[in-house]
């Protein structure tokens, strides 16, 4: 997908054959002048593609590799709450694009369809008020067993057919409007919707942080989109960054 491919306003594209990073790239255009609010940055394939924590990200030609350059006129301690605004519209674009299959959004960042992980993200800030949304979505091919952290799938495994085109395509026609949602509206109806698609809310949960592990029941989101996690007489722990397991699924 190199050039420039036609998708729905206020979204423009740049498409390319090889990068490090469209995160790195897109950066790159921030501090040249040449960044635009809803630029789209794409690359065939990543060689040096990256998740949440430094985590490799595997970037094969045939999957979505893309970065959303996203002005913010609100402050830059908001800007985690549009992973949740990401993560409710590439949702939406995969129930278009495979009908019937299971998809949900797990906390923070990742997307599910079928109980396997299907698409993720990075959200990095860059200069003057700038964010980077890097969003990662496997299209023909997943990471194979053992380089995932968690369980993962591709949408051709579903039953997904086309070109990973039309899954930028669908994926912009739902951002649009849930980032305007998000900018008129604030947070909460982002918290509301992305609730009514959480994987495990109301299910134990493990949550594995830098220095501990914890467990408890994923008893939803507060107002910050921190995970609440149950943990009976110790309480409700607010979680702002870890790996959640379910146990059991």
């Amino acid at each position: 997908m190199t050039g420039a491919l036609l998708l729905p306003a206020p979204f423009t594209h740049v498409g390319l054959d090889s990068v490090g990073s469209t995160n790195d790239e897109a950066r790159r255009r921030v501090a040249d002048g040449t960044a635009a609010d809803l630029l789209v940055v794409t690359a065939r394939r990543q060689t040096h593609g990256r998740g949440r924590r430094g985590r490799v990200w595997e970037s094969p030609e045939g999957n979505l590799h893309a970065s959303f350059l996203i002005r913010l006129d609100r402050p830059l301690a908001q800007a985690a709450q549009l992973g949740f605004v990401a993560a409710i519209a590439i949702a939406s674009a995969l129930e278009e694009l495979v009908p019937g299959a299971d998809v949900r959004c797990k906390w923070p960042n990742d997307v599910l369809a079928e109980h396997r992980k299907v698409a993720g993200m990075l959200l990095e800030s860059a200069d003057d008020g700038w964010l980077v949304l890097g969003i990662g979505i496997d299209v023909e091919r997943a990471p194979p067993p053992g380089e995932s952290l968690y369980a993962a799938g591709a949408l051709a495994e579903l039953g997904f057919g086309g070109e990973v085109g039309q899954v930028l395509v669908a994926l912009c026609r739902q951002l649009g409007p849930w980032l305007e949602c998000w900018r008129r509206d604030g947070f909460a109806p982002i918290r509301a919707a992305w609730l009514e698609r959480a994987r495990g809310l109301g299910e134990a949960a493990l949550v594995r942080l830098e220095t501990e592990t914890l467990t408890g029941q994923f008893a939803g989101l507060d107002e910050d989109g921190a995970m609440l996690l149950d943990q009976g007489a110790a309480g409700i722990r607010r979680i702002f960054a870890g790996d959640v397991f379910f146990p059991g699924s």
